[in-house]
Parts: structure tokens; sequence; C-alpha cells
């Protein structure tokens, strides 16, 4: 029984189930927001609460950095290393790709600065085109508690 329960999980494409107050970053942006440096990003499709990851303005979340990729299609969950930084969620919108400007990418990190690197940023992170997720992406604008360093 146990043998079968984690076949199925291994193999299951239900998402992951995630801290909702929690945002995940990939490694190599740690030093970018230890230094304070991003303020802004996108994920794909409607992340405005109560959609499924979202968050909602004014929340206090937590960033959390990872250290072993998990696999929303495997149904592993990542693993994250010791960085928590406390964060205030101050606006969430959902648009369209193609009609953010050139505003939408401020306080972005360097790779992800106009519509056509976060297209491909996206699509290479989740592995699906952004027309999986409706064409929409949805840009978190968000602030450091703990202060500058």
């Amino acid at each position: 029984m146990l043998f079968a329960r984690n076949l199925r999980r291994a193999t299951s494409s239900d998402p992951v189930d995630l801290p909702r107050d929690e945002m995940a970053f990939r490694k190599q942006y740690q030093s970018l927001l230890l230094d304070r440096r991003i303020t802004t990003v996108f994920r794909p499709g409607d992340r405005l609460f109560p959609a499924w990851r979202g968050y909602a303005p004014g929340e206090t979340i937590t960033v959390r950095v990872i250290a072993r990729h998990g696999s929303d299609t495997l149904g592993v969950a990542p693993v994250f290393n010791a960085v928590r930084l406390p964060v205030r969620i101050l606006d969430v919108v959902v648009s369209p790709v193609d009609v953010l400007a050139a505003v939408d990418f401020e306080g972005s990190s360097p790779d992800v600065s106009n519509t056509s690197s976060l297209v491909q940023h996206l699509e290479a992170i989740y592995e699906k085109p952004i027309s999986a997720f409706g064409g929409l992406v949805t840009r978190i604008r968000f602030e450091y508690l703990d202060g500058p360093r």
C-alpha cells in the first residue's frame, strides 16, 4: 500500500500545495533579494487572491529561496534554503501580457525587463506557453519589512 501511494504521488499531475503566505524565488535571485533590489515579480495567469497561489494587497508574506526545485507535474515540493525575508504586498495586477509597459518592469530582476524577456522567462520556468494561462500575467509589487541593507 505504501508503494502504491508513493507511486501515485510520483506520477500525480496535482500541483504541490505550498504555504499561501510564502513566495518562492530561484537561487540565482538570492543576492538581488538580500540587497532588496527586486520589488516587482510576475507570475503566469491570475494570481490575485483567492485565485490559486494568489496574493492580496496589504498582506505580509515571506520570501523564500529554492535550494532544490520541485515539480507540480510530479507532485514534488521544492526544498528551500535558510533565507526568509518578510515583505508586504503593495499591489497585485492581472493583465494580458501584451499590454505591459516599461513602467511595469520597474523593480523587476535585470533579466526580465520587457514583454519579450518576461514571456521567455515564464515559459522556461513553468514549461508551458503563456497562452496556457490565457495570455495573462500577474504583476506583484512588494516592499521589504526589515529595511534596506
